[in-house]
Protein backbone atom coordinates (compact mmCIF):
# COMPACT_ATOMS: atom_id res chain seq x y z
CA UNK A 1 0.00 0.00 0.00
CA UNK A 2 1.54 3.29 -1.23
CA UNK A 3 2.88 5.50 1.92
CA UNK A 4 2.99 8.90 0.28
CA UNK A 5 0.85 11.66 0.21
CA UNK A 6 1.18 14.99 -2.35
CA UNK A 7 -0.46 18.03 -1.96
CA UNK A 8 -1.05 19.97 -5.22
CA UNK A 9 -1.30 23.79 -6.08
CA UNK A 10 -0.94 25.54 -8.94
CA UNK A 11 -0.30 28.98 -10.88
CA UNK A 12 -0.32 30.84 -13.71
CA UNK A 13 3.17 32.61 -14.50
CA UNK A 14 3.64 36.14 -14.74
CA UNK A 15 1.66 37.26 -17.50
CA UNK A 16 4.30 40.03 -18.97
CA UNK A 17 7.54 38.05 -18.58
CA UNK A 18 6.80 34.43 -18.70
CA UNK A 19 2.75 34.57 -20.48
CA UNK A 20 0.76 31.38 -21.57
CA UNK A 21 2.43 29.60 -18.77
CA UNK A 22 0.82 27.23 -15.85
CA UNK A 23 2.23 25.70 -13.57
CA UNK A 24 0.97 22.72 -11.08
CA UNK A 25 3.45 21.05 -8.40
CA UNK A 26 3.11 18.37 -6.21
CA UNK A 27 4.57 18.31 -2.64
CA UNK A 28 5.58 15.13 -1.75
CA UNK A 29 6.53 13.14 1.39
CA UNK A 30 6.04 10.10 3.30
CA UNK A 31 3.07 9.92 5.79
CA UNK A 32 4.76 9.39 8.69
CA UNK A 33 6.42 12.78 8.33
CA UNK A 34 2.99 15.11 7.87
CA UNK A 35 2.25 16.17 11.40
CA UNK A 36 5.85 17.53 12.19
CA UNK A 37 5.86 19.46 8.53
CA UNK A 38 2.56 20.88 9.45
CA UNK A 39 3.65 22.32 12.61
CA UNK A 40 7.25 23.84 10.78
CA UNK A 41 4.96 25.30 8.16
CA UNK A 42 2.47 26.63 11.13
CA UNK A 43 5.67 28.42 13.02
CA UNK A 44 6.07 30.31 9.82
CA UNK A 45 2.37 32.36 10.16
CA UNK A 46 3.26 35.66 11.76
CA UNK A 47 0.14 37.43 12.71
CA UNK A 48 -2.30 36.61 14.96
CA UNK A 49 -5.39 35.49 12.76
CA UNK A 50 -2.99 34.68 9.37
CA UNK A 51 -4.94 31.85 8.07
CA UNK A 52 -2.47 30.70 5.27
CA UNK A 53 0.81 31.37 3.96
CA UNK A 54 0.64 32.46 0.01
CA UNK A 55 3.76 32.88 -1.37
CA UNK A 56 2.67 36.32 -3.55
CA UNK A 57 1.34 38.04 -0.34
CA UNK A 58 5.38 37.87 0.99
CA UNK A 59 8.25 39.81 0.83
CA UNK A 60 11.31 38.85 -0.41
CA UNK A 61 12.90 38.57 3.04
CA UNK A 62 9.94 36.51 4.12
CA UNK A 63 10.01 34.25 0.76
CA UNK A 64 13.89 33.45 1.86
CA UNK A 65 13.05 32.13 5.23
CA UNK A 66 9.90 29.81 3.53
CA UNK A 67 12.55 28.55 1.16
CA UNK A 68 14.85 27.87 3.22
CA UNK A 69 12.20 26.14 5.40
CA UNK A 70 10.65 24.16 2.95
CA UNK A 71 14.45 23.15 1.99
CA UNK A 72 15.11 21.37 5.19
CA UNK A 73 11.53 19.59 5.41
CA UNK A 74 11.30 15.82 4.39
CA UNK A 75 9.60 17.13 1.45
CA UNK A 76 10.03 16.72 -2.65
CA UNK A 77 8.47 18.47 -4.89
CA UNK A 78 7.22 17.24 -8.59
CA UNK A 79 6.55 20.57 -10.87
CA UNK A 80 4.70 20.28 -14.40
CA UNK A 81 5.31 23.13 -16.39
CA UNK A 82 3.19 24.18 -20.19
CA UNK A 83 4.12 27.39 -21.37
CA UNK A 84 1.97 28.20 -24.34
CA UNK A 85 1.14 31.69 -24.89
CA UNK A 86 -1.39 30.48 -27.71
CA UNK A 87 -3.57 29.14 -25.10
CA UNK A 88 -2.60 31.86 -22.73
CA UNK A 89 -6.75 32.37 -21.93
CA UNK A 90 -7.59 28.55 -21.50
CA UNK A 91 -6.35 27.87 -17.73
CA UNK A 92 -8.34 24.81 -17.36
CA UNK A 93 -7.16 23.24 -20.49
CA UNK A 94 -3.69 23.82 -19.21
CA UNK A 95 -4.67 22.67 -16.17
CA UNK A 96 -6.19 19.50 -17.52
CA UNK A 97 -2.71 18.66 -19.61
CA UNK A 98 -0.61 19.45 -16.29
CA UNK A 99 -2.72 17.26 -14.40
CA UNK A 100 -2.84 14.51 -16.93
CA UNK A 101 1.26 14.48 -16.47
CA UNK A 102 1.24 14.67 -12.70
CA UNK A 103 -1.12 12.45 -11.43
CA UNK A 104 0.75 9.20 -13.43
CA UNK A 105 4.07 10.48 -12.26
CA UNK A 106 2.51 10.75 -8.68
CA UNK A 107 1.74 7.14 -8.49
CA UNK A 108 4.79 6.07 -10.21
CA UNK A 109 6.41 7.78 -7.21
CA UNK A 110 4.09 5.50 -4.83
CA UNK A 111 1.81 8.38 -4.03
CA UNK A 112 -1.63 6.98 -3.06
CA UNK A 113 -3.32 9.77 -2.30
CA UNK A 114 -3.69 13.55 -3.99
CA UNK A 115 -4.86 16.46 -1.92
CA UNK A 116 -5.60 19.37 -4.05
CA UNK A 117 -6.53 23.00 -3.17
CA UNK A 118 -10.04 23.44 -3.50
CA UNK A 119 -11.08 25.73 -6.43
CA UNK A 120 -15.11 25.28 -5.65
CA UNK A 121 -17.19 22.40 -6.45
CA UNK A 122 -17.34 23.05 -10.25
CA UNK A 123 -13.87 23.01 -10.83
CA UNK A 124 -13.09 19.93 -8.59
CA UNK A 125 -15.23 17.86 -10.40
CA UNK A 126 -13.23 18.64 -13.71
CA UNK A 127 -10.29 17.20 -11.73
CA UNK A 128 -11.99 14.47 -10.95
CA UNK A 129 -12.90 14.23 -14.60
CA UNK A 130 -9.45 14.09 -15.47
CA UNK A 131 -8.62 11.50 -13.35
CA UNK A 132 -11.46 9.29 -14.46
CA UNK A 133 -10.43 9.68 -18.03
CA UNK A 134 -6.65 8.86 -17.18
CA UNK A 135 -8.09 5.36 -15.44
CA UNK A 136 -10.70 5.07 -18.49
CA UNK A 137 -7.21 4.91 -20.37
CA UNK A 138 -5.04 2.87 -18.46
CA UNK A 139 -2.46 5.59 -17.96
CA UNK A 140 -2.15 5.64 -14.49
CA UNK A 141 -0.42 2.31 -13.54
CA UNK A 142 -1.95 2.30 -9.78
CA UNK A 143 -4.67 3.49 -7.43
CA UNK A 144 -4.81 7.21 -6.54
CA UNK A 145 -7.25 8.71 -4.16
CA UNK A 146 -8.15 12.70 -5.09
CA UNK A 147 -9.32 15.00 -2.88
CA UNK A 148 -9.91 18.72 -2.21
CA UNK A 149 -9.69 20.94 0.59
CA UNK A 150 -9.87 24.65 1.46
CA UNK A 151 -6.31 26.04 1.29
CA UNK A 152 -6.29 27.72 4.84
CA UNK A 153 -7.05 24.49 6.51
CA UNK A 154 -3.99 22.28 4.97
CA UNK A 155 -0.56 23.58 5.54
CA UNK A 156 1.04 21.08 3.26
CA UNK A 157 -0.71 23.03 0.29
CA UNK A 158 1.25 26.22 1.22
CA UNK A 159 4.64 23.97 0.53
CA UNK A 160 2.90 23.31 -3.08
CA UNK A 161 2.08 26.77 -3.60
CA UNK A 162 5.17 28.34 -2.36
CA UNK A 163 6.84 25.66 -4.81
CA UNK A 164 5.06 26.72 -7.66
CA UNK A 165 5.88 31.01 -6.48
CA UNK A 166 9.45 29.94 -6.98
CA UNK A 167 9.61 28.54 -10.07
CA UNK A 168 7.81 31.12 -11.44
CA UNK A 169 10.03 33.65 -10.37
CA UNK A 170 13.05 31.32 -11.70
CA UNK A 171 11.52 31.15 -14.84
CA UNK A 172 11.36 35.01 -14.43
CA UNK A 173 14.87 35.46 -14.27
CA UNK A 174 14.86 35.42 -10.42
CA UNK A 175 16.82 32.21 -9.59
CA UNK A 176 17.32 32.83 -6.00
CA UNK A 177 14.06 31.34 -4.14
CA UNK A 178 14.10 28.56 -6.87
CA UNK A 179 17.98 27.77 -6.04
CA UNK A 180 16.85 26.79 -2.41
CA UNK A 181 14.83 24.30 -2.73
CA UNK A 182 15.72 22.98 -6.19
CA UNK A 183 17.81 19.83 -4.97
CA UNK A 184 14.44 18.46 -4.36
CA UNK A 185 12.64 19.66 -7.34
CA UNK A 186 12.02 17.58 -10.19
CA UNK A 187 10.41 19.36 -12.82
CA UNK A 188 8.86 18.12 -16.02
CA UNK A 189 7.91 20.65 -19.08
CA UNK A 190 5.13 19.82 -21.27
CA UNK A 191 4.80 21.44 -24.80
CA UNK A 192 1.81 22.33 -26.90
Amino acid sequence: MPSFSAWIDESGSNRQADPGTYILSAAVCAQAHVDAIRDSMRALLIAKGHRKLHWRDEDRGRQRVIAATIAALDVEHLVVVRSNATTAGHPERQRRLCMERLLPELVAMGVGQAIVESRGRKDDQNDHRTLDILRRKHALGGRLHLDHVGGPTEPMLWIADACCGAVTQFRCGDPAHYLVIQPKVTMLEIGP
